[in-house]
This record gives structure tokens, sequence and C-alpha cells, in this order.
């Protein structure tokens, strides 16, 4: 979890920033859809975390607080979904809008069930939404934990110097110029920066401790590492080793109804898998059928999912045949800079 201050992003910021826990920007999830089979509701939680939507975030890989937030909302609103999973593959994000959608999850275990899988990474920020869940499972390499937080200063007084360029900042308020990455940090600066550090740590730490059931100092003793399976289960910060689609399956199993095992009910999901085959070879999409019949998808559900992924694929193309080549790094520098202007 990283502080997001009002300092200008420059050109190679947007870089480090994807680097945090060895993650890069990629381009894998075009959108943050939610299939319900058999009353669940996945809200899928990937990439870097912010605190708003911006028009972008499907390709920068990110995924915003106000989108969780919205997502959840409509799903405790929906009588067909019994569970809410949330689905979580993400090195974490900003403070900003992570505590308030913490206890906004937290608060809504009441109303209905709220399931975290680690699939494949759930750290710091991400692992506070995940910890507000009822029940966290990660699978046998996922991992969880960095409950830490972050905060760097990108000193480039010496590159500005090299490249024959020199900043005068005029400010008025002592206080004003801190973080500037043009200039060396202040002693007056990381003084202030490190308080808030350590103010953020402690409110992290309480809010783990309350949505797991754990003392401040056992979440301490982690000392914001990384904690992968069984060891992640021993220590507290999950509560079982599954696999996604054993969840699924398990609770797929768990809501069948006899009904469902007639004859009826057999030709009836015989008819239901052949339409779905059809429609996934008719949208040249083929590697989505063992997906949709793994997860239970109805029918109606396969066709609205392939519609949005063809109506994505038709507005990525558009997108990206205005930007001149070569040009995906100025687009990611632009989008970072209006984050933290």
């Amino acid at each position: 979890m990283w502080i997001n201050k009002p300092v200008m992003v420059e050109r190679r910021s947007f870089e480090l920033l994807s680097l945090y826990n060895s993650k890069q920007p990629i381009f894998k999830n075009l959108k943050h859809f939610h299939i319900n089979p058999k009353g669940i509701a996945i809200i899928r939680i990937y990439g870097v975390l912010t605190k708003k939507t911006e028009a972008f975030d499907h390709i920068l890989d990110m995924t915003s607080y106000e989108n969780i937030h919205e997502e959840i909302e409509s799903a405790l609103e929906d009588k067909s979904i019994e569970t809410i999973l949330l689905d979580i593959d993400s090195p974490g994000g900003e403070v900003n809008g992570v505590f308030d959608l913490a206890d906004f999850i937290y608060e809504s275990r009441a109303k209905k069930r709220i399931i975290a899988i680690a699939n494949d990474d759930a750290y710091s920020a991400a692992y506070a939404i995940a910890s507000s869940a009822e029940k966290i499972f990660l699978t046998r390499t996922s991992g969880v934990g960095s409950i830490g937080v972050i905060a760097s200063h990108i000193d480039q007084s010496r590159f500005d110097e090299k490249q024959g360029i020199k900043y005068t900042t005029i400010f008025a308020g002592s206080r004003k110029n801190d973080l500037n990455p043009h200039e060396p940090m202040t002693s007056e600066s990381l003084e202030s920066l490190q308080k808030e550090v350590d103010r953020l740590y402690e409110m992290f730490v309480q809010l783990i401790a309350r949505n797991r059931n754990l003392s401040i100092e056992a979440i301490k003793s982690t000392e914001a590492g990384l904690y992968f399976g069984e060891k992640a289960v021993e220590i507290g910060l999950a509560d079982g080793v599954t696999t996604f689609f054993e969840f699924i399956n398990n609770h797929r199993s768990v809501s069948m109804t006899t009904n469902e095992l007639t004859e009826e009910g057999y030709e009836n999901c015989r008819r239901e898998i052949l339409e779905i085959i059809r429609l996934c070879n008719v949208s040249k999409m083929p590697e989505k059928i063992g997906e949709f019949i793994e997860q239970g998808v109805s029918v109606e559900q396969a066709r609205e999912v392939l519609m949005e992924l063809l109506a994505e694929r038709t507005k990525k193309t558009e997108i990206l045949s205005a930007i001149p080549q070569n040009s995906q790094e100025d687009l990611m520098t632009q989008v970072a800079k209006s984050r933290c202007i």
C-alpha cells in the first residue's frame, strides 16, 4: 500500500510504479465483469488498485475502489445472488479510499456471504480488501500479506543537472515544496512523511486485526512479509487452500437441487452446453468454452459476456489504431500524471 501524494509524476515514474512487486502493466483484462453461476457474483479485482475510475483502467490493468464498491452494491441488491466472491490478483495500490471500501465490505457481510480468493496475489491494499471478507482462500502458490505502507521520493536533481536543466520553484508556505522531485529531500520533509507512513501503518494493522480477529502484535510480527499457501493459513492470514474452480464447483454441488438431477434436467443442461459451444465458436473465442462450462454460466450470461468482449475488442482496436507506433509508454505516463497531480 503506497501513499498517493500531490506531486508531479515524471516520465519514468509510471514505470517504477508498475514494477512494484514485479508487476508490469499488462493488457489481460479488458473489463471487470461478473458471471453469476449458481448464485455466485464474481467481483474481479485485478492489477494496480486506485481510488477513482478512469477511462483507460481496463487497458492499463487497473481496478478502482469505486468500481469494486458499485459491483458489490449491485450484487447485494440482486436477490438471485447468494454469495459474493472477490477474485483477487493484485500487488496493491493507493491508500486513498481503501479503508472506506474495506469497512463497507466488512459491514456488508451481515447482508450476504462474502468470500475472497487470492488468485494469485492479494498484497497490501488488495489484502486489506480480502481481509474484510468472511473467509480468505488461496491456491498452493498464491500469496497474501505485505501488511505495510510505503512512500517513495524520486530525487532527479542530478539527472536534471546532467541534462542541463535547472528548476527554480517559487512557493509560499514553508512546506509547500516538500517532496519536489527536482530537489533532494530535506530532513523536515523526511520526518513529516515518515510520521504519515507510521500513522497509516497503525490504521492498516488495526484494520487487519479487526477483520481477521488477530492481535496487533501478531499482525506487526509479519513485518509486511509475503506468505504463501499453507503458511498463510498457519499464521492466520487465510482460512484454507483451494482453487477458483474448486470453490465454484463445491458451491454448485451444494446448491444443486434434486430437480436438476432428473433426465429432463440433464437434457436441458446438454442443450445449454451445445448452445454455449456454438456461441463461442461464432464469436471466434473457443477458448471461453471450458471456462463457461466450468463456471456453470447460462446461455444468456455467456451471450452477454461474449458481446461485451467483442465490443471491447473493437473499441481497443480503434483506440490503439489511433495511437502512433511505440507510444504506449506515453499513454501510460499521461494516465499516471492525471491521477497524481
